[in-house]
């Protein structure tokens, strides 16, 4: 079995971390690194609360186990899509095996795909076990069971019958539309709709538990502002993908005859369909359990980050990769500026940058990648 693996290993695992590296090291960074010890309370203490919180709270367990699942799709939709490339024709050789090694195959590749998941939702059933928290614990072990046998199932019935194997699920579907911001935002949702789900689903989540359990003080404020601002600034996979589509496919745009204010509203209009979801749940939320000064901040943040995000690619485009340093220099400048003058002052900041980075570079940005 040494042998396919490894060419299992070249063709479907290298590839999925390779094309997901930047957003993996985003989230351990910010998950591991820097939100749990943001209130003191240092790395164990934090995970072991919010394991805690998972296990107990029935609302939280359904959104985390909602992420999970989306996670999953992703690694079977990924490896689906593969089998059905040309250049992964060779693949069709594997058919040969019996069932149970292809299954074998499939099982440890998936396995590696799911590790982070994995390694994680284990932690939960250890710490459940402890707590003797056994209906929420069995479930976690239900859902992990399952990610891990039908995930291979599925794949070779996708080796094995490649014409009726799709790999896609369509969740949205969107009319052909002329207009540029609309174009953009169609393949966000084809493209990039469960990632875009999911970092939804975990800033929604984030702040709708901090907002209801806390009568957010200044301190709550700033922790609040903090996972908030986290959230927010995962919106800048789509950025940068966005961008490289536009630079690929799109390029033409920028020799037509529109003006350059209109192109920044529409850049504008893109990024607040982005921060739509997070918009609506501050004005769910205000002025019951947040007031409706942050709400209003909160949401001008979001949007005033997604426009500065989109000036800075202009700058110059780099890989997922290389804008992660942008991602976090942005992350800590935002939060001492918090500190220091609030967050409204940021948003001006911010949107005020966004505008002359904006005017000076669109023009002149070239079409390399970085």
């Amino acid at each position: 079995m040494k042998p396919p693996f490894r060419i299992f290993y070249r063709s479907l695992i290298k590839p999925f971390y390779r094309e997901n590296a930047g957003t993996f090291v985003f989230v351990f960074t910010m998950f591991f690194f820097i939100v749990g010890t943001v209130d003191g309370a240092g790395l164990f203490k934090y995970h072991y609360g919010l394991i805690r919180a998972l296990l107990s709270i029935n609302a939280f367990l359904a959104a985390v186990l909602l992420l999970w699942i989306l996670y999953a799709r992703k690694c079977a939709v990924f490896i689906a899509r593969c089998l059905r490339q040309p250049p992964y024709q060779f693949m069709a050789i594997f058919r040969n095996l019996p069932r149970h090694q292809q299954y074998l195959l499939f099982f440890i590749t998936d396995f590696v795909l799911l590790l982070p998941q994995i390694f994680y939702m284990l932690l939960v059933i250890t710490e459940g076990f402890c707590l003797r928290l056994f209906p929420s614990t069995g479930i976690v072990l239900c859902a992990l069971i399952i990610f891990c046998s039908l995930l291979p199932a599925w794949h070779v019935y996708a080796l094995n019958h490649p014409e009726r194997s799709t790999g896609r699920i369509r969740f949205f579907r969107m009319y052909r539309v002329s207009l540029y911001p609309q174009i953009l935002i169609r393949a966000v949702l084809q493209t990039q709709k469960l990632v875009w789900l999911g970092i939804k689903l975990f800033t929604g989540t984030l702040l709708y538990f901090m907002a209801v359990n806390n009568r957010l003080t200044n301190d709550d404020i700033q922790l609040t502002f903090l996972l908030f601002s986290f959230g927010v600034l995962a919106n800048g996979v789509f950025i940068n993908r966005l961008r490289m589509f536009e630079e690929h496919y799109l390029s033409f745009y920028r020799g037509l005859p529109v003006s350059l204010a209109n192109r920044f509203l529409q850049y504008a209009l893109v990024s607040l369909f982005l921060v739509l979801p997070e918009a609506g749940l501050l004005c769910f939320l205000a002025p019951a359990h947040i007031s409706a000064g942050n709400a209003l901040a909160f949401g001008f943040y979001a949007f005033s980050t997604l426009l500065l995000l989109t000036a800075i690619s202009f700058v110059k485009l780099t890989t997922l990769k290389h804008s992660i340093r942008i991602l976090l220099l942005i992350f800590f400048t935002g939060y001492f500026l918090m500190m220091a003058a609030g967050v409204a002052l940021i948003s001006i900041l911010y949107a005020c940058g966004a505008i002359v980075l904006f005017r000076a570079a669109y023009y002149r940005c070239g079409t390399g990648i970085s």
